[in-house]
């Protein structure tokens, strides 16, 4: 057999593509890696990382230590709850880079938009006729014609999730 270079089968991560191309971007805003925006959440907290987002970190000139990280703080409480754990988060977040990248931390607040969680989303499938006709039959002696129709609704909706 030949030494030949294997050829790359089968889907690849697209993670591994994606912090190549948000490094030059990132690395505009002070952020070396993408790992602290990742794993914001684990660095300063579940509590605070609802409502802190990194923005960026400023340098000295020149430098790359003892920057200042900036954040955006979605309303008062958690701004005074990152003013009061600010020597923590500092150590945290010079613990997870490494070395003593950041010695400061200035706060902004302000609105910011938040992942919704992932729902996944029910695949209706149609009932079979004779649900549809037993269902007929039981909200055909309803009066309201909205009623009729929202009670029906709701009995197909019961039926797709027992489905």
């Amino acid at each position: 057999m030949t030494d030949m270079p294997r050829r790359g089968f089968g889907c690849q991560p697209l993670i591994n593509d994606l912090k190549e191309w948000t490094r030059p971007l990132l690395g505009k805003r002070g952020f070396s890696c993408v790992d602290i925006i990742e794993r914001w959440a684990d660095v300063v907290g579940a509590d605070l990382s609802r409502g802190v987002r990194p923005e960026k970190i400023a340098y000295p000139h020149g430098k790359r230590s003892d920057g200042t990280l900036h954040v955006v703080c979605q309303g008062g409480a958690f701004a005074t709850l990152l003013e009061h754990r600010k020597k923590i988060v500092l150590e945290r977040i010079n613990t997870f880079l490494g070395y003593a990248a950041v010695c400061d931390i200035k706060i902004r607040q302000g609105a910011f938009c938040q992942a919704k969680p992932d729902v996944p989303k029910t695949v209706e499938r149609p009932l079979p006729e004779t649900v549809v006709r037993s269902l007929r039959e039981k909200v055909e002696n309803i009066a309201d014609e909205h009623l009729q129709q929202a009670v029906f609704r709701l009995g197909e909706a019961i039926f797709q999730k027992e489905a």
